[in-house]
Parts: structure tokens; sequence; C-alpha cells
């Protein structure tokens, strides 16, 4: 990866981290989903970039998967409460797959030589303990995040 766009990619994720992070810690959905959505944008583009022939499979599953992260997190406006048992429920089943998509991401990063710079690890270590809090708080407390 190129040092610019390693750097341009390091300042944009730190800061979609951090959105995400104060997101969580205020309960606030629309700050996390949206620092969520937006850092999924980040290694579909990076794994476009880093696309060859000869590694094509492996490209071309990380590309998939934070499709569907991307496509999990977008921010909308609907409003539920824990007295909507389907809709809790299945924000905590989607809320489960994004912590395994960024612990899987982190140990792919991390501990496989994937070539990627070991900050974008620490991203997505980041992402699945924000997403552990929010699970946590959600179960510990009944209520969900507004």
């Amino acid at each position: 990866m190129n040092s610019t766009v390693e750097l341009i990619f390091t300042v944009v994720g730190a800061a979609l981290v951090l959105l995400a992070v104060y997101g969580a810690l205020k309960l606030d959905r629309k700050l996390f989903l949206s620092g969520l959505c937006f850092f999924s944008i980040l290694p579909i583009i990076g794994e476009t970039m880093g696309y060859n022939a000869d590694k094509a499979p492996i490209h071309v599953l990380v590309i998939f998967v934070f499709v569907i992260q991307l496509v999990l997190a977008l921010p909308n406006k609907i409003v539920y409460g824990a007295e909507n048992i389907a809709a809790t429920q299945l924000a905590t089943k989607i809320a489960l797959s994004m912590l395994i998509i960024n612990v899987v991401g982190a140990v792919f990063v991390l501990y496989l030589n994937s070539g990627v710079p070991a900050q974008f690890g620490y991203f997505h270590i980041a992402f699945s303990l924000a997403i552990a809090y929010l699970l946590i708080k959600r179960t510990s407390s009944g209520a969900w995040i507004k």
C-alpha cells in the first residue's frame, strides 16, 4: 500500500473509530452506526486496490464481508424500544454478526500474513470492544440504544 494512501486511510479510519466509540459511549445509535458503516468502506477500497489474480478469492471474500457489514450498519431513523421484542432480538443478532466480522478482521490483519498495516487491526479491535460494550449494556439493563 502506498504510504500516502495508508496515511489517508489511517486518519479517516481513526476518525470513524472515534465517532463510533463516542456513539457507543453516549448510547447514540446513529453516531455509532455512522462510524461503523463508513469505516466499512475503507476495507472495500483497500481490498479493491490490492486485488490481484493469484489471491483473488481472499480479496473477494473480504470485500463481500465488508459490503455485508456496510449494509447492516446503515443508519436509519427507525426508532424502537425494548417493548418490541422482535426488533431487539434482531438488533442483538446483527450486533453479534458485526462483532464476529470485526474480531475476524482483527485476527486477519494482526495474526495472519495479510500485508495490511497493524493499525487497521487495532481499529477492528476498537469496533469489537464498542460492539461488545453495547451488547453488555443491552443484556444487563434490558434497554437498547436510542
